[in-house]
């Protein structure tokens, strides 16, 4: 059985001071927070509100990469392949795929037909993928320039 974990990016006002949160008593004040919204708050005055949009949770995909690193949703992976008889490096991001209903990676890719060039997103089940080949490179909170289509 897959073990159920999760993972938040916090952001703050600013940027600067944006994070991730892995620790699991943080993110059940996390949900708190989430589940709290439209709840009615004490009289203060101060703002004792959740504000929910701060966080983005992303859940534990059940995998490792080839460091035994676990692999979250948002994560972006980094594999070697050879392309029109290069090798090339190209970044993947894992996403929730509700047509795969599982995790996949998806990567902008540079495609050509009949001598024209052009770029389209491709799509992998993370299931398929040999986690021996994925490279940990960053997140797409932290890193969205290693990802073309953010």
């Amino acid at each position: 059985m897959r073990e159920i974990k999760f993972r938040a990016w916090v952001r703050e006002e600013d940027n600067e001071y944006s994070h991730m949160v892995y620790s699991a008593r943080s993110i059940s004040t996390i949900l708190s927070h989430i589940l709290e919204v439209g709840r009615q708050t004490g009289f203060s005055d101060c703002d004792s509100r959740p504000h929910p949009e701060r966080y983005v949770l992303m859940q534990y995909t059940g995998y490792k990469d080839r460091n035994e690193r676990e692999v979250y949703e948002g994560d972006i992976y980094a594999m070697e392949e050879y392309r029109h008889g290069e090798k090339t490096v190209t970044y993947w991001a894992v996403i929730w795929d509700e047509t795969e209903y599982g995790f996949s990676l998806v990567a902008n890719i540079e495609k050509s037909y009949m001598g024209e060039k052009y770029r389209e997103d491709v799509y992998l089940p993370l299931r398929a993928i040999d986690g021996n080949r994925m490279e940990y490179a960053g997140n797409i909170y932290e890193n969205p320039e290693l990802v073309s289509w953010m």
